[in-house]
């Protein structure tokens, strides 16, 4: 029998939401604002965002589907 599974959803959650914060609204945003970074950036940036949030929500899925 295989012991349960350790409930990582929420921290994982916690730990995209400070990365959110990081990469729009600290001065971090600032690197990939300027003017000579590719148009393609932040568009990357919250694709990344969106591949953690479903990585987070099938690691959570608990009803197997």
């Amino acid at each position: 029998m295989l012991p349960p599974r350790f409930p990582l959803g929420r921290e994982l959650a916690v730990i995209l939401g400070v990365l959110l914060l990081l990469l729009f609204v600290s001065p971090v945003a600032g690197w990939w604002a300027t003017p000579g970074m590719n148009w393609m950036t932040p568009y990357a940036l919250w694709l990344l965002v969106i591949l953690g949030a479903v990585f987070i929500h099938r690691r959570d899925d608990s009803d197997g589907s």
